[in-house]
């Protein structure tokens, strides 16, 4: 007899839920804790648009001017602002999207004309050249402020801020061709290095026409995670320049409108759509279409046929004057004198009758007939080729067919002129 068996329905010890389970807990805690995340602060759409509430957009300052009494409009579609003859504040928050001579023509016409216009820079612009500015290539620090009291003061923000050191680092207006008169200053820096005794002003307004502009260095000013914190006191800043930017003008400028189409928004031509109007109205383009056409029409001539071509057949042909002669050794090895005098009779009829295609429908006995009643001298003649066309002559003979064949010839054409 074998001895007892495992009961039914055990199971090894390593199987058991109360095992199992605590095992992958306490695995998925170690890998929770030590699977890196993200950092706080740079991340996320780094635009600095209104449509973004993350860290890096400016939802926050567009939230912050429509509480404070503005008419915040989104322009997501049009590329060029409308002129509103002192009526508006054009907001053009570092566009990602190229700005065109034309379009930064546009703006700067709408501010000549009494609206106002906000300006961050980041690249480059055919509009920051106009307005001759650009930012210095190192930053300042912009000071606290000591005024914040209250309730920003005693409020505990434990999310990380948008610089490690929680200092605001910004960069500085640099004038490319000094700064303008009565400029207005909203952010004054303080150097980080010793030996940059000017790092310039963090964002700075002036007199334009019979509007006004401001020129923010840095988009840093106004993203969602620095306006928030009002420590720093960078919300208050932006609250006087959209003041100021109000003001100055015969009626206060209300309305405040976002350019949110050089950030990306909206609709525009699309690479098909670009590439079709360059092929059709650029010479370089047009070249390139006709060149693909060519290589086209080529490849179809050298491509293989459905049908293979038929050679055309070329039938050699002798000269006419060689075949006369040939014609003639042919005729007088096979003495083939009635032949010889058919010939000569046919061609004397073509060279001699004028009454039409019902004439030369007449036989040859015919002809010779109307020639004897015509012209009864050329009897003789006319027998001897008769005699000619019937029995077959010598050799010696066929010289006399020929000499009244050219009689009868002369005559008829002769009594015909």
């Amino acid at each position: 007899m074998t001895g007892p068996g495992p009961a039914m329905g055990s199971r090894e010890w390593w199987t058991r839920p109360g095992v199992v389970l605590p095992i992958v807990a306490t695995v998925a805690i170690f890998v929770a804790l030590l699977t890196p995340q993200a950092a706080q602060g740079r991340f996320g759409d780094s635009r600095l648009s209104t449509h973004l509430a993350g860290s890096m957009g400016a939802r926050v300052f567009a939230d912050v001017s429509k509480r404070l009494g503005w008419r915040v409009v989104q322009r997501d579609s049009q590329s060029t602002p409308a002129a509103t003859h002192g009526k508006t504040i054009h907001a053009l928050l570092a566009p990602v999207i190229p700005v065109t001579p034309e379009e930064a023509h546009a703006y700067l016409e709408a501010v000549r004309g009494g609206d106002a216009l906000l300006v961050v820079l980041d690249q480059r612009t055919p509009l920051s050249d106009s307005l001759h500015v650009a930012h210095f290539v190192r930053g300042g620090l912009l000071p606290r402020y000591n005024a914040v009291t209250g309730e920003c003061a005693e409020k505990l923000d434990f999310t990380p801020p948008l610089w490690p050191d929680g200092k605001v680092h910004l960069f500085g207006v640099r004038w490319l061709r000094g700064p303008p008169e009565g400029r207005e200053v909203f952010a004054s820096l303080d150097g980080e290095d010793e030996r940059v005794s000017y790092p310039g002003d963090a964002a700075v307004g002036f007199p334009y026409g019979r509007g006004r502009v401001v020129v923010v260095a840095d988009p840093d000013m106004l993203r969602n995670d620095v306006l928030r914190r009002c420590t720093w006191g960078v919300d208050v800043i932006a609250v006087r320049m959209l003041e100021w930017l109000r003001a100055g003008g015969v009626s206060p400028r209300t309305t405040l409108a976002f350019d949110e189409y050089h950030q990306g928004y909206g609709s525009r031509p699309s690479i098909f759509t670009v590439t079709g109007s360059f092929l059709s109205d650029h010479p370089l383009g047009r070249a390139i279409v006709l060149a693909v056409v060519a290589a086209f029409v080529l490849l179809l001539a050298v491509s293989p046929r459905a049908i293979k071509p038929q050679h055309i057949e070329r039938i050699e042909r002798r000269d006419p004057l060689e075949q006369v002669d040939a014609l003639a050794h042919a005729y007088e090895q096979v003495r083939a004198t009635r032949t010889i005098t058919a010939r000569l009779v046919r061609g004397m009829r073509w060279r001699v009758e004028r009454e039409g295609s019902a004439a030369r429908a007449r036989t040859d006995d015919a002809f010779l007939d109307a020639i004897v009643e015509r012209n009864p001298s050329l009897a003789a003649d006319v027998e001897l080729v008769r005699e000619a066309l019937r029995e077959p002559v010598a050799d010696r003979d066929l010289p006399e067919i020929g000499a009244a064949l050219r009689r009868i010839e002369y005559t008829l054409t002769t009594h015909a002129s």
